[in-house]
């Protein structure tokens, strides 16, 4: 009996075999019927390729996604096809839906798509009524509303949260209680390390931190830096910072800040045997007089020529002067009223040792050695003549307007 036949008879009932027949030689048309066609090879290439028989193109098992009505919404397959004649062929990728991905590129779309089903089945939820249950990752993602004023997870309050929000539905309870246990001591470690380098910025800059829990206080909703003329320097933040988010503000704020404050400057004139002296540079003078390889001999002399100096313009006016050629007249632009700052340190007047100010009304008509003081009188008294000034010319115009005396 060939192997079709024990098959046959292997799934006849009883009744239906005739157990004293004897096997018979089946034909040569009974011969024919049951030759058995061999099949197609596997692929020798690829172990995961569904794809038999001579070919260059592999793929494989098809993974489809299939909406009720019937319709392909999403289908992938490993892909890769031979060489030949040079061309080096493709290596295995993705093809998914209508495009070709890379194994990463699977792996995000897969994360896309598993990030979206709970918002997926959360529409079923809204159908029916009922309150939307959060995943772990969602519960998990803020549990700062747990932690005591100290940092400490409120255990009872926080797993109790987690299991009545998730239950069973993604994983154990005690996978849960894990998880929100380690998550919540995770995030009181970085609290207490963001707390204890925010205190220690405060005091390595020497920094008084003042919390917006006063009247208004809940107007200020981002941390404020600022310094003071006498260098004091204060924080204040609002009620509830995050000390983390406040440390990287101040440590930003700060260093912007403080580098934009003007720092001292100096001044230097060296000989050329090599001796150096310095002095202050004041943020107001206009130049550095600093110089190298001066001739000796010549340090003293050059010390008492140097002066610091600010140039403040003034008022560009037409005049009519005397200091024409051979003492003509002579009508020109001049600015009138220009003032100086200036500061000679090593000069033999001791008064030019500090800062005065000078006033020219015009060139070689000045009023020297002013203090603040005598500045600010020459100002009020310039006031008041712009004040007669302005009458003068409401005088003039009535002049001009008013009845004229017949010729």
């Amino acid at each position: 009996m060939n192997h079709t036949a024990q098959s046959a008879a292997a799934l006849a009932t009883p009744s239906q075999l005739n157990t004293d027949a004897r096997p018979t030689e089946p034909t040569v048309h009974e011969r024919a019927a049951l030759t058995l066609v061999p099949s197609a090879p596997a692929c020798v290439v690829w172990s995961w390729c569904t794809v038999t028989g001579n070919h260059e193109m592999h793929t494989s098992r098809d993974v489809t996604i299939d909406q009720p009505g019937g319709r392909t919404v999403l289908d992938a397959r490993v892909m890769a096809e031979d060489g030949r004649d040079g061309d080096p062929g493709l290596a295995p990728f993705i093809g998914y839906c209508e495009t070709d991905l890379t194994a990463d590129g699977l792996r995000t779309e897969v994360a896309n798509i598993r990030a979206t089903l709970p918002r997926l089945e959360a529409l079923a939820d809204i159908v029916d009524g009922t309150q939307p249950k959060l995943s772990a990752a969602q519960v998990l993602d803020n549990p700062d509303r747990f932690l005591t004023t100290h940092g400490e997870p409120k255990a009872t309050a926080f797993v109790g949260y987690v299991k009545e929000q998730i239950g069973e539905s993604d994983g154990p309870a005690a996978r849960v209680e894990d998880i929100a246990f380690a998550t919540a001591h995770h995030r009181a470690g970085k609290a207490a390390e963001a707390r204890q380098a925010l205190t220690e910025f405060l005091v390595e800059h020497d920094m008084t931190q003042i919390p917006a829990d006063g009247p208004n206080g809940d107007l200020l909703t981002e941390p404020l830096y600022f310094r003071e003329r006498d260098g004091r320097r204060f924080l204040v933040t609002p009620v509830g910072a995050a000390r983390a988010e406040t440390l990287e503000y101040m440590r930003g704020a700060f260093t912007a800040q403080e580098s934009a404050a003007p720092r001292a400057r100096t001044w230097s004139i060296s000989t050329e045997s090599g001796t150096t002296v310095s002095g202050h540079l004041p943020a107001w003078a206009e130049d550095d007089p600093s110089k190298t390889d001066l001739p000796d001999g010549k340090l003293h002399c050059h010390l008492s020529d140097v002066t610091h100096y600010q140039a403040f313009p003034g008022q560009p006016m037409v005049i009519n002067t005397p200091f024409g050629i051979d003492g003509g007249r002579e009508i020109y632009e001049e600015n009138v009223f220009c003032a100086t700052i200036t500061c000679s340190p090593h000069s033999s007047v001791p008064d030019h040792r500090v800062p005065t100010a000078t006033i020219a009304v015009v060139e070689d008509c000045v009023m020297e050695d002013l203090d603040p003081q005598g500045v600010t009188d020459v100002a009020a008294k310039l006031r008041a003549q712009a004040d007669r000034l302005g009458q003068v010319a409401a005088d003039l115009a009535d002049a001009l307007t008013g009845p004229r005396t017949p010729r």
